[in-house]
C-alpha cells in the first residue's frame, strides 16, 4: 500500500501542476471556459457568470498549490480532501459535458492540450480513484524535506502564480498555446483537411423521436432517418423533439486549428487580401460595447499615425464602433476572444504570419511596430 500512496501521490501531483499552470497563464480563457458552464442553456447558474474571472484565477492556482502541497507531503488532510472535494466537482461538470454534450472542451488544459468529453470524464475517473487511495493512505504520505524549506517553496508558488495570473489577466499570456501565437502562420491554420490531404472529422446528427399514439421515445442518427420512411412518412405517429436533436462526432480525424476566421465588410470577404499583405496592423475588438473613449482615441491615434506608413490598418469588431476612424469588419465573437484576452487587442501580421501581439495595456506605438520589420 505504501508504495501505490507514493506512485499516486506522484502522479496526481504532477498532474494538477501541469493542468493548473497551464490554466494559470491564461485566466481570462478559463473565465470564458467557465462562463459556457455558467450560461442557461448549460448549468443555468446566471448568477456566477460575473465572477467566472476571479473563479478562474482561483481554481488556477488552488491546483497548482494542491499539487505543491502533495508533493511535499505537507498538510496532507487538508490536501487529501481539498483533492477530493476538487476531483468530483470536476468529474461531475465532465460527465455533464459528455453526457449532454454541452461543452465540447472542458478546459481541463486550457489550450495546451484539448480533450474529448468522454476522454476527459474518464481521466477524472482515473485521477479520482487515485485520489481516493491517497485519501485512505494518508499515514504513508510524509514530508520529504524540512519545515523551513517547505515553506519557503510553498511561498514561491502561492506568489509566483499569482504573478503569471496577473500577467495572464492585464498583458498577454506568458505562454501562448494557441493558433493565433506569435510565429504561427495563419492561412496555414485554415488549410482544410482536402488541401492537406488528410481525412477530415466526420459528424452525425441525433434525432430523438417521440411517437404520438403510445408516447415511445427513440433515438436515431440521421442514416437511420432516411432510409426508413415510417418515421417520416405522410401520416406518420413518430415526430421529431427538435430541442433534443444533437450532432455527435462519428469519427475524428483532422480538424483546422484555426476556423470561423475573416474579415467581414458588410458581405465582402477580404480574409485573404488582408492575409497576404505584408505588413498589417489588425485592431481585435470582441466587446465593441465596451469600448471607452479612451480606448477608442488610442486606436484612431495609431490608425492616423499608421497614414504615413505603408502599414494596412483593420479594425474588427462584433458590432459596428461609432467614433472609431476606419470603417470595421466584423468576425465571430468567440474567434475574437480566442485571438486576443484584451478588449481592445493588437495582432501585426506579416503575409498571414503573427509578427507580434498586444494587449491594451502594452498598447504601442507606430514606432514599435515598425521595428519588428
Amino acid at each position: 500500500m505504501k508504495y501505490i500512496v507514493q506512485l499516486a501521490r506522484i502522479i496526481v501531483g504532477v498532474i494538477f501542476i501541469i493542468s493548473g499552470f497551464v490554466k494559470n497563464v491564461d485566466p481570462v480563457g478559463l473565465s470564458y471556459k467557465l462562463e459556457e458552464y455558467f450560461s442557461p442553456n448549460v448549468l443555468n447558474i446566471h448568477f456566477l457568470e460575473s465572477l467566472s474571472l476571479p473563479l478562474a484565477t482561483f481554481f488556477s492556482i488552488f491546483e497548482i498549490v494542491l499539487g505543491v502541497f502533495l508533493l511535499l507531503g505537507v498538510w496532507k488532510r487538508f490536501t487529501t480532501i481539498a483533492l477530493l472535494v476538487t476531483i468530483v466537482f470536476f468529474t461531475f461538470l465532465t460527465f455533464y459535458s459528455a453526457y449532454y454534450n454541452k461543452v465540447t472542451d472542458c478546459g481541463c488544459f486550457g489550450d495546451a492540450l484539448k480533450l474529448e468529453p468522454w476522454t476527459s470524464f474518464y481521466k477524472d475517473l482515473v485521477l479520482l480513484v487515485l485520489i481516493l487511495i491517497l485519501v485512505l493512505g494518508q499515514k504513508y504520505i510524509q514530508p520529504i524535506l524540512s519545515q523551513k524549506v517547505n515553506y519557503v517553496i510553498n511561498f514561491i508558488a502561492i506568489i509566483g502564480s499569482l504573478y503569471i495570473a496577473y500577467l495572464g489577466i492585464y498583458h498577454n499570456p506568458i505562454i501562448d498555446f494557441r493558433a493565433y501565437a506569435v510565429g504561427k502562420n495563419l492561412i496555414e491554420g485554415m488549410k482544410t483537411p482536402e488541401e492537406l490531404g488528410l481525412k477530415p472529422t466526420t459528424y452525425k446528427t441525433i434525432y430523438t423521436l417521440k411517437n404520438k399514439q403510445d408516447g415511445k421515445v427513440v433515438e436515431i442518427d440521421d442514416t437511420q432517418y432516411i432510409s426508413d420512411d415510417k418515421w417520416y412518412k405522410e401520416g406518420t405517429p413518430w415526430q421529431i423533439e427538435e430541442d433534443k436533436t444533437k450532432t455527435v462526432v462519428e469519427q475524428k480525424g483532422y480538424e483546422p486549428p484555426i476556423h470561423d476566421f475573416g474579415f467581414d465588410f458588410d458581405g465582402e470577404d477580404k480574409t485573404l487580401q488582408i492575409l497576404n499583405d505584408p505588413k498589417v496592423i489588425v485592431l481585435v475588438i470582441p466587446f465593441a460595447d465596451k469600448l471607452d473613449k479612451e480606448k477608442i482615441a488610442k486606436m484612431n491615434k495609431l490608425i492616423n499615425d499608421a497614414k504615413t506608413t505603408d502599414f494596412l490598418v483593420v479594425a474588427v469588431a462584433n458590432n459596428p464602433v461609432e467614433g472609431l476612424a476606419i470603417k470595421n469588419a466584423f468576425m465571430d465573437q468567440t474567434t475574437m476572444k480566442t485571438i486576443t484576452r484584451s478588449n481592445p487587442g493588437i495582432i501585426v501580421l506579416n503575409k498571414g504570419t503573427v509578427k507580434a501581439k498586444y494587449h491594451y495595456n502594452d498598447f504601442p506605438s507606430i514606432n514599435q511596430i515598425k521595428e519588428l520589420f
